[in-house]
């Protein structure tokens, strides 16, 4: 296993090698992101602060400067206690309160609150009035709620560590910037402990206890101590604004780097799985887990490429600002960004097992994983709120979790000390509680834990592929010690016995002593679709065995897919057992595929590898003995013939050389069970050939299953033949045991002439061979079947008809045995009586055929009138032909606005049928507005703030450093011992905290110095770290404590606490009015939000162009003369219609949740004046990428991402550059211009400045005091919104108008080819050069002629009178590496009423006219006419005149049948009434009545072919062209096809048709040419080329061979012939089968058969078969051109 590993990664890895771009955006998004950071940090210049910071002390006796002068009063609680009124009046006037809660009351709901400064709450319970004061005093001080003396920069600013109120949650700021927080500031700044009075109060009331425990001798004390404070001075630092951007952006924008990653990963897992390939693989024998670890480690190795430069770029000194990060490990980073990639892979892992189709898994995925991130948006703002378990449990999202520890890792930086190994398992601040080391560990466990939810979902849900098991499977001791079970095949052998006599006499007995690779034992499948259950396969037992070929036929629908899926594992049967070598299907899947190879119906290949890549890759997975690999793999490309492909990429192969590789992929590696799924479908016949041979060969030890619809193939091929019909097993056996069962005795094909006298033909037959009966009559062949009992009469008969031959109007005749095909359509017959009246007899229609052939003078009418309802009569009373050709066609502007009709079903319609795609669009913008909005509503308001003591045990293990003088006094000295042990002096704090760094600062918080000042006074200074809130009171108290304690004895204490009072009425105000400007927050992101949900909105728009781009539906709506204004206008408008649904709801949205700025004054009109200019200039850009794609997924994931980058990343940059601290003002005015070009930019933007103008007018406008602040700050704003200057929204209206104009005039110079043709212009000139250099090489007469015809007449009038298509001198030249001549000079008229057949082999050319016919290709020289206008000149003219059946199905998926047809009638303009009526007679004549109605994605094959053909005929063109039409379609379907074909001639139109089926050109061609190399090798009626190129007969004999005298049989019965027919070769044998062409020109049909028929007993012949020299051969004699060509040109 581990060797596919390592190969089976060059797969992977040889894919993405390919799609360099993919790759490189991939690695390169992230990077990009990281650029931006980059570019910020270039920009954003950090300032130096070279020398130490000190400060002055300062002291505490006096209130600050405004409130010093203000009258101001203090309240004291409880009022009880004179103690309490004493000390308090010691401080102040003042006013007392019984409790607590009354001066709650009072401050919440009395005005007069205002006037009380503070007030002073002692927690002891006092019981009487005298009770003194304990010696453990504890009170706390209430100040206002929010600071009075506040500066205004702090009120307004969106700064979190802001003054708005005492921060009393928290010791240290959230955000910590790198420097001393409040760096000018001497006493401390926010929260204002020196600017409020707090510190004053504090010490005044400390004073007063001490007062208060002992009057005289606390005076004296305090006349002698004089207390300061002071803060720490702050060591050398650089001031570095970048860190804030770091915080708020690097979880973004890793979130952003990896959602195209994360899309991508899905997209190519549901992709694989969807386009079967993964399936395939397993079926090959891959084991999942090593799938699943080989997709792992593909893009974990990408991913870690990509981030390692990303931690290059973000840790490396990029700029002389520093890096990005500048502290952390980049170890640590490069770990933590790997871990995120892994559990990234699983999440998309995760999503893929819930999606089968590729477009929604990504689109949902993308969304999905965007989503995850936005729980981190609403918790960023509460997260000091969170409980660790909250914290924890959010981080079970991964990317929750990655934007946690990015925020942890910006954390770390601000702090100085960055994120390394050692501070991995520590939280950043004392109050957190969460670390780096958790955040991996939680990631490490999202990665586990997706991966299971990847298992779990795989094995019970796999998709529409694949076995499910129980839900409890993981419970089963059998999943886990699974042994395989060889079947015990003796007891079962009763039972089969039994079985065979009840089947009965269609199943001849099997073969003895064969080993039966394959048994099957009533095997039965049923689907649900929707409520109704479909019977696949009922009861099938069948048994293959081992050296054989065994054949399953059935209609298209019959189930041989099915049976093939079930014994492929594709998906599990509902009942019944089948064995493959001897495991159970069921049980040993994974067994059985070592020896299985596979050929799926539809070439399941990689498309960026190579021929040999595949084989090497396939081999592997077989688990093929190394060594023995290039050998075996050689092997398989010499007999595949492949060997000079062996380098191409799979997407490079034509469709026979992908079938060749597919059945060299299931020879492989030594499969014991081959099953090939129609492995000749699309080869041409020289190479259909081929593929026989090495079957043949490769069939022993093999059991080979195939299934075709070519009965030749099978009848030469099958050992045993099985049919099936209706899911059941019909009949089984070797071919000529059903021919004998089956055959109805000899064919008579007659092809008749135009004149040809059908009823005394059959006359005549009837006179000789009294039993005969017609039995059918398609296209130009009548053909009888005459019983063999009369064998003897034959040669009469025969003789009689040679001599009649012109009277009757007989161009040739043929007779021929039974063939496969005759048994098929009897099978198909029996099974199906209803069938039988239709397909292979339709006998009104057919009567009436022959009258109309021989005279044309009879009424169109008339000869339908078989098959025609009442309900056909239109209004006029006169009848409609089948195709609608003798209807008048709108033209002009009633054709337009049909067409538009047409155009808009179109889109309407796949809108409604994908309504979950729908539903999704209008969901994803209104889903991330909706939460945008509750982000913003929620967004926590400041909270009542709590009491916080003052007491140093909260900071955790501190140090306090405390300095005495040397030459200190007494006094000082005994406080410094009271206060703590002595420290070395100041200079400790600075050196420590250099070597400490960023840590420092939370080990040491407070300090003091004693010393002696001046007149016996002692200084005593509290210093205090400012890198907390709360120090300053802290260190004060704790030198109050000091004095206090010199007083009254170590026991004493003092503690304060600080206890904020609620909110007074004028605050709650003010709170309003923040929360106002704060809103333009809300703004923004609502802007963001609604970006990211538009650009997925957006990008759904192209999907359903892209596909129809893809499946080539575009070219042919094009060909069927469809407007290219119509296709795009019809598409633009359903869109907006569309576009308008969501932005309709998200007005809805806004006023629900009455977002005033865009409800207020009819905002509302303007919001969707917005979002409709946004829908009219991106839809068009939509519809300009759409060309850069080839499929929807991609193109939806991609457009995404465009749209993202567009969009979000241009806002982003655009307003983090508006910062004021970032000084880059001007460089965003200018990328604001740039940007403009970029819808989804103008739509943010607008947005958010819509949204800031509205909150600023308000604020601004409310009162006078706000005017004035508003002025102050010059805060500016625009009455009218749409005005151009900021922050009106006009440029942006101008802009997105603007740009639907140019992307819409964009659009319409690609379509029309604008630049391609001036190119060609220049381009032509060489071509034309090119093609006179090579000589015309020796023509065929007839080609010559028609050459010389097409020249002489005037094309523009022949070909409106009489040849309805004319090409002249028509050449193709593809200019590559070296020019290749595609297409050589053709000449040719077609005429009305005439079918021309375009042979040839792959690669002929065909394909190329016929894009070169239909404007698909440009033509290089020379010109076409259709119906009189040029195809050079009037394509749009030509095109509305021609019927065109593309090689591959143009069908769109999310339509029915019906509406298809209706949408091509009114493309061509039949007018409306007739529609219906048209379509209902197409439908009839190719009988698709029975699926019209369903879905196309439902259709099998041959049913997609059917209603490909019936495009083309629909509207009744005069000129149709049919692209190979009737490939995969089993033989009745094929009848069909012709009959309505060839009455679609008769009518009078020239049809076109290229084949690879010679019976299929027999039945319908007047005339055909062979194309070989671009030119025309022969032409004429098929009569003429095999007169002029192969004459007499080809003799087909199977003799019976015993496998001793095999080749003594054989020779008998060549000699035999050989001598009777001198001049006869052999063309060529296998097994027994005989192949002669009789080249003597006098034998005549009667002698031939005469002589067989005596020898046939004589030398066991089983069957034969005599003909005329048929096309095929004719066209196998013109193969050797082609290969000899080919030689040449190498």
């Amino acid at each position: 296993y581990f060797i596919f590993l390592f190969h089976g990664r060059p797969l992977s890895l040889a894919l993405q090698k390919r799609q360099i771009l993919v790759t490189l955006v991939e690695i390169a998004l992230p990077l990009l992101f990281s650029g931006i950071l980059i570019a910020l940090r270039q920009k954003v210049s950090s300032i130096n602060y070279p020398n130490a910071t000190h400060y002055q002390s300062f002291g505490v006796s006096d209130l600050p400067f405004p409130l010093c002068y203000q009258d101001l009063q203090l309240a004291y609680v409880p009022a009880n206690a004179s103690v309490v009124r004493q000390i308090t009046e010691d401080v102040q006037q003042m006013r007392g309160f019984e409790t607590e809660e009354q001066f709650e009351e009072f401050v919440k709901t009395d005005p007069e609150s205002g006037k009380i400064l503070a007030a002073i709450v002692f927690e002891h319970q006092f019981t009487h009035d005298d009770e003194p004061l304990p010696l453990q005093v504890s009170y706390n001080l209430r100040f206002t709620y929010s600071p009075r003396n506040a500066p205004m920069r702090e009120k307004s600013e969106l700064n979190p560590n802001n003054d708005l109120d005492w921060h009393t949650l928290r010791l240290f700021p959230l955000i910590q910037l790198p420097g001393p927080r409040e760096q000018r500031d001497t006493c401390g700044g926010t929260p204002g402990y020196y600017r409020e009075g707090f510190l004053q109060v504090q010490h005044a009331v400390d004073r007063a206890i001490m007062k208060a425990y002992n009057s005289t001798a606390a005076e004296a004390l305090l006349k002698h101590a004089q207390v300061l404070l002071a803060r720490f001075p702050y060591p050398v630092f650089i001031y570095d604004v970048f860190i804030l951007a770091i915080q708020s952006q690097l979880p973004l924008l890793l979130v952003l780097s990896f959602t195209y990653t994360s899309l991508n990963i899905i997209r190519a897992v549901v992709q694989e799985k969807e386009r079967k390939l993964k399936e395939y693989m397993r079926m090959m024998g891959l084991s999942n887990w090593l799938h699943w670890s080989a997709w792992f480690l593909m893009f974990f190795l990408f991913l870690s490429i990509s981030i390692f430069f990303v931690t290059v770029l973000i840790c490396v000194k990029v700029s002389p600002n520093g890096a990005v990060l500048t502290y952390s490990d980049p170890t640590l980073v490069f770990v933590f960004l790997l871990v995120f990639a892994v559990s990234t892979i699983n999440f998309s892992f995760m999503i893929s097992t819930f999606f089968s189709r590729a477009n929604v898994a990504a689109a949902a995925g993308g969304f999905i994983y965007f989503l995850s991130y936005l729980p981190y948006v609403f918790l960023w703002p509460r997260y000091d709120l969170l409980s660790h378990a909250q914290k924890v449990s959010a981080c079970l999202i991964s990317n929750v979790a990655m934007a946690m520890g990015a925020q942890l890792i910006g954390m770390f930086e601000s702090k100085g000390t960055g994120i390394q190994w050692h501070n991995l398992f520590e939280p950043v601040t004392v109050d957190d509680d969460f670390s780096l080391a958790q955040v991996l560990g939680l990631l490490l466990l999202d990665s586990a834990l997706y991966a299971l939810v990847a298992w779990y979902m795989e094995a019970v849900f796999p998709g529409e592929y694949g076995v499910p098991r129980p839900w409890y499977f993981f419970i089963l001791p059998s999943y886990w010690c699974s042994s395989p079970r060889v079947a015990l095949l003796k007891e079962k052998e009763e039972e089969e016995e039994a079985e065979k006599v009840s089947k009965g006499e269609f199943i001849e007995k099997e073969p003895a002593g064969l080993v039966s690779g394959v048994k099957i034992k009533h095997l039965a499948k049923v689907f649900k679709v929707g409520n109704k259950t479909k019977e696949a396969v009922r009861d099938l037992t069948l048994n293959m065995f081992e050296g054989q070929i065994t054949v399953l036929l059935g209609h298209n629908g019959a189930g041989k897919s099915t049976t093939l899926s079930m014994l492929t594992g594709l998906f599990p049967p509902s009942s019944g057992r089948a064995y493959i070598s001897g495991y159970d299907i069921c049980q040993d899947m994974a067994l059985i595929r070592r020896s299985l190879g596979l050929c799926p119906q539809h070439d399941v290949l990689f498309d960026n590898l190579t021929v040999r890549e595949h084989l090497l890759f396939f081999t592997q997975l077989k688990g093929y003995p190394r060594k023995k690999i290039p050998d075996e793999v050689d092997r398989i490309l010499r007999i595949l013939n492949l060997e000079d492909k062996r380098h191409a990429l799979s997407k490079t192969l034509s469709g026979g050389m992908k079938r060749k590789l597919s059945i060299g992929i299931a020879l492989i590696g030594d499969s014991k069970v081959v099953m090939l799924d129609e492995p000749t479908s699309g080869m041409d016949p020289s190479a259909r050939r081929a593929t026989w041979d090495l079957l043949q060969g490769e069939k022993r030890g093999r059991t080979i299953l195939l299934t075709t619809h070519f009965m030749d193939e099978a009848d030469l091929l099958g050992d045993r033949i099985a049919i099936m019909a209706s899911g059941e097993l019909q009949c089984c056996g070797s071919p000529l045991f059903l021919k004998n069962k089956y055959g109805a005795g000899y064919h008579m094909v007659i092809v008749k002439d135009a004149f040809c006298n059908v009823s005394e033909i059959t006359r005549l037959v009837h006179m000789y061979v009294p039993d005969a009966t017609l039995e059918s009559s398609a296209g130009a062949e009548l053909s009888y079947i005459l019983p063999k009992e009369s064998t003897s009469r034959f040669e009469l008969l025969f003789a009689e008809l040679e001599m009649n031959r012109d009277e009757l109007g007989i161009a040739s005749y043929g007779a021929s045995v039974t063939t496969m095909e005759e048994v098929f359509l009897r099978v198909g017959k029996l099974v199906d009586s209803s069938l039988d009246i239709q397909a292979i007899q339709l006998p009104a229609l057919q009567y009436q055929h022959e009258r109309r052939s021989h005279d044309w003078t009879m009424d169109d009418s008339s000869s339908i009138s078989g098959m025609t309802d009442v309900t056909d009569f239109t209004d006029s009373g006169t009848m409609i032909s089948e195709d609608g050709s003798n209807i008048k066609l709108n033209t002009g502007t009633r054709l337009y606005m049909q067409q538009f009709y047409a155009m808009f079903l179109k889109r309407a319609l796949y809108s409604w049928r994908n309504w979950k795609v729908m539903v999704a669009q209008f969901l994803v913008p209104l889903v991330f507005t909706v939460l945008a909005l509750v982000v913003a509503r929620t967004l926590p308001g400041s909270q009542i703030t709590p009491l916080l003591r003052l007491a140093l045990k909260h900071y955790g293990p501190t140090h306090v450093p405390v300095a005495v003088d040397v030459n200190a006094g007494p006094l000082a000295t005994a406080l410094a011992e009271i206060y703590t042990a002595q420290l070395p002096s100041q200079n400790y704090v600075l050196y420590n905290a250099v070597r400490e760094g960023g840590a420092f600062n939370e080990h040491c918080v407070v300090g003091a110095t004693f010393r002696s000042g001046s007149r016996k006074n002692t200084e005593v200074i509290g210093y205090f770290n400012n890198q907390g809130y709360h120090t300053p009171a802290t260190a004060l108290m704790l030198v109050d404590n000091a004095l206090y304690k010199l007083l009254a004895g170590p026991n004493a204490s003092i503690q304060t606490g600080n206890n904020p009072m609620p909110r007074n009425i004028s605050e709650t105000l003010v709170f309003h009015l923040h929360f106002c400007l704060n809103r333009g927050q809300t703004g923004f992101a609502i802007a963001i939000n609604l970006m990211y949900g538009m650009a997925s909105l957006a990008s759904t728009f192209a999907l359903l162009l892209v596909s129809e781009r893809s499946v080539k539906s575009k070219h042919v709506q094009q060909v069927s003369g469809v407007y290219l204004s119509n296709f795009w206008f019809s598409a633009l408008l359903w869109d907006l219609i569309n576009f308008l649904l969501p932005c309709l709801l998200m007005l809805l949205v806004f006023q629900v949740f009455s977002v005033e700025a865009f409800v207020a004054e009819n905002h509302l009109v303007d919001v969707l004046l917005l979002l409709l200019l946004y829908g009219w200039a991106v839809i068009p850009l939509m519809y300009l990428l759409s060309f850069l794609f080839s499929t929807a997924a991609t193109a939806y994931t991609r457009l995404t991402i465009f749209n993202i980058l567009s969009g979000t990343a241009t806002f982003l940059a655009v307003t983090i550059m508006t910062i004021p601290e970032l000084k880059l003002e001007d460089m965003s005015h200018l990328l604001d211009k740039i940007f403009l070009i970029f819808p989804n930019y103008c739509l943010g933007m607008s947005f958010s400045e819509f949204y800031q103008n509205y909150e600023i007018i308000t604020f601004c406008t409310s009162s006078d005091f706000a005017d004035f602040i508003c002025k102050s700050y010059n805060i500016t704003y625009q009455v009218n919104y749409f005005s151009m200057d900021e922050p009106g929204v006009g440029r942006f209206l101008v802009a997105m108008s603007l740009q639907g104009v140019v992307f819409i005039a964009l659009l319409f110079l690609i379509e029309l080819r604008c630049v391609h043709i001036l190119l060609n212009l220049c381009r032509r000139r060489k071509k034309v050069l090119l093609l006179a250099e090579e000589a015309l090489q020796p023509e065929d007469r007839d080609v010559a002629e028609e050459r010389k015809r097409v020249m002489d007449c005037q094309p523009v009038v022949e070909s409106m009178v009489d040849s309805p298509l004319i090409l002249q001198e028509l050449c193709k030249v593809y200019s590559g590496g070296q020019s290749l001549l595609a297409v050589d000079r053709l000449s040719l008229a077609v005429g009305k009423g005439e079918c021309f057949g375009l042979l040839g082999f792959n690669g002929a050319g065909k394909t190329t006219t016929f894009k070169m016919l239909t404007g698909d290709e440009s033509i290089t020289s020379g010109d076409a006419f259709i119906d009189g206008y040029s195809i050079l000149r009037d394509v749009k003219k030509v095109q509305q005149r021609i019927g065109y059946c593309p090689q591959f199905d143009a069908v769109l998926d999310h339509m029915t049948g019906r509406e298809t047809l209706s949408m091509y009638a009114r493309l061509r303009g039949i007018p409306e009434k007739y529609v219906t009526a048209c379509v209902e007679n197409v439908l009839r004549s190719l009988l698709l009545e029975p699926h019209a109605d369903k879905l196309v994605r439902s259709y099998s094959g041959g049913n997609k072919r059917k209603l490909s053909a019936g495009m083309a005929l629909i509207g009744g063109p005069p000129v149709i062209f049919l692209d190979e039409p009737s490939t995969g379609m089993d033989p009745v379907a094929r009848r069909l096809l012709w009959d309505a074909i060839t009455r679609t001639r008769e009518s009078g139109k020239a049809i076109i048709i290229t084949s690879h089926s010679m019976e299929e050109c027999e039945a319908l061609c007047t005339r055909l040419a062979v194309m070989v190399n671009g030119q025309f090798k022969c032409l004429g009626s098929p009569q003429h080329l095999k007169s002029k190129f192969g004459s007499g007969y080809t003799l087909l004999a199977k003799v019976r061979v015993e496998t001793e005298l095999e080749e003594m049989d054989l020779q008998l019965f060549k000699d035999f012939i050989e001598s009777t027919f001198p001049g006869s070769s052999l063309k060529d044998e296998h097994q027994g089968m005989v192949h002669y062409h009789l080249t003597d020109k006098t034998l005549t049909w009667a002698q031939v058969f005469g002589v067989l028929e005596t020898a046939k007993e004589k030398y066991s012949i089983e069957d034969y078969c005599v003909s005329q020299i048929s096309l095929e051969q004719v066209f196998l004699s013109f193969a050797q051109f082609q290969h000899c060509a080919e030689a040449c040109r190498k």
